[in-house]
């Protein structure tokens, strides 16, 4: 029942490369927002791992990954922070992954502009975009505790209802 309720919550898969109940695939990017990162995980790099999976260094009950390009953004980071503001005391946590290149500098500037509490990592290669299948921005992952993809999807309407749906399933409201 559960998954049934996720996927109509955050509908559309993005691609073959991940669906629900496979294992995430693991990752480990530079923050561009590091303090966010270092109150998060101690250091200027996040990983999935530091969430979720056996040997979690900061052990969460779910992991929100979002996908996003600078482009509208900042809608989407405004959601992603109530979200956040509301589960991260029940055990989620959030991050957004910031697709594509540009000049750092400008970039930083931009999130930092945010003023958010979850970190921000920079793909600027694409790699990790590439290997989670994301053909769509913005496009959300839920990770659950063990480290196996509990939702995806892109909110066809209301990120944050559709988040509030798949998160109050997994931990509670």
């Amino acid at each position: 029942m559960l998954l049934s309720l996720m996927s109509l919550a955050l509908a559309g898969a993005p691609g073959p490369a991940l669906h629900v109940g496979d294992p995430a695939l693991l990752f480990s990017l530079p923050a561009i927002n590091e303090d966010a990162a270092l109150r998060a995980v101690a250091r200027t790099s996040v990983a999935l791992s530091d969430f979720t999976g056996v040997g979690a260094g900061f052990p969460a009950k779910a992991a929100v990954v979002h996908f996003l390009e600078r482009a509208g953004g900042e809608a989407q980071l405004a959601a992603l922070g109530r979200v956040d503001k509301k589960y991260n005391a029940k055990g989620v946590r959030t991050v957004a992954v910031l697709a594509g290149p540009g000049d750092i500098a400008a970039v930083s500037d931009w999130v930092e502009s945010q003023h958010l509490d979850f970190p921000v990592v920079r793909d600027g290669h694409g790699i990790v975009v590439s290997r989670y299948g994301v053909r769509q921005y913005p496009t959300t992952f839920v990770v659950d505790a063990d480290g196996d993809v509990a939702a995806i999807g892109i909110a066809k309407a209301d990120l944050e209802s559709a988040l509030e749906t798949v998160l109050s399933g997994l931990v509670g409201k």
